[in-house]
């Protein structure tokens, strides 16, 4: 899921910026960060016992991982133009807020949850507008179109994926939520385009996941794998067709 607003990021404005390259390094550091010190924190949280050196290594990494994140970030904002420091600054503390509401909810054991989840996803969304605000991109409501197109299609998955997995309990409503889900995200994305935020062709890039959706819904996979390989395509054509798009 980082690789899709990298690489939106990166059409967006940033692919010639060393600054903008830095950031989504900056955020797989923190990523890294994330998965040493969330374990830890839960076992800590639910009071059970841990391995001989277990401890020390989560939080000595972690340290580690949070370390580099704030030099490399360091390094992206005194390589971008001073212009371009404020927004990316701004952008890049909205999405740290965000990555530390769901880290919470992952420690005290919600991260599976919608509220954790679609803050979490907004979050990672960003990376693509702080790449094109590094870049020197102007602040304006366009700076967070390819932001608003990863969001959208995390969105989508989230639906989607939900909506497997409630169709053991009733397929006809777990079809019906995730129908009435899109609608609201095609209605959200529409009003942002109408606004100016999304570039004219923003709803080419949905094309293969509104594809990928009705297929699902009519005929779902037979397991969790199956539906992960559908995705892993359906997120390439989405990425491809969204950095044209933002071109």
């Amino acid at each position: 899921m980082l690789a899709i607003p990298a690489c939106l990021g990166l059409s967006a404005g940033g692919a010639f910026s060393v600054a903008a390259w830095l950031a989504p390094v900056a955020t797989l550091l923190v990523f890294l960060a994330h998965h040493a010190l969330v374990p830890w924190a839960q076992r800590a949280l639910e009071r059970k016992p841990s391995p001989s050196g277990y401890v020390a290594r989560r939080i000595v990494w972690g340290v580690l991982y949070l370390a580099a994140a704030s030099i490399v970030f360091a390094a992206a904002v005194s390589l971008s133009g001073a212009s371009a420091r404020g927004p990316l600054l701004a952008i890049a503390g909205v999405a740290a807020i965000l990555a530390a509401a769901y880290a919470l909810a992952a420690v005290s054991g919600h991260a599976r949850s919608m509220t954790a989840e679609i803050p979490g996803m907004a979050g990672l969304a960003l990376i693509a507008s702080m790449m094109a605000a590094a870049a020197g991109r102007p602040p304006d409501r366009s700076l967070f179109g390819a932001s608003l197109i990863a969001f959208g299609y995390s969105l989508s998955s989230l639906a989607f994926v939900r909506a497997y997995e409630w169709a053991r309990e009733g397929r006809g409503r777990a079809t019906a939520a995730c129908v009435v889900a899109h609608a609201a995200l095609a209605a959200a994305l529409a009003g942002a385009a109408a606004a100016g935020v999304l570039p004219r062709w923003w709803w080419l890039p949905f094309v293969p996941v509104v594809i990928r959706t009705a297929w699902g819904l009519a005929r779902p996979p037979e397991n969790l794998r199956r539906l992960g390989l559908r995705e892993i395509w359906v997120a390439v054509a989405f990425t491809a067709i969204a950095c044209v798009v933002l071109r």
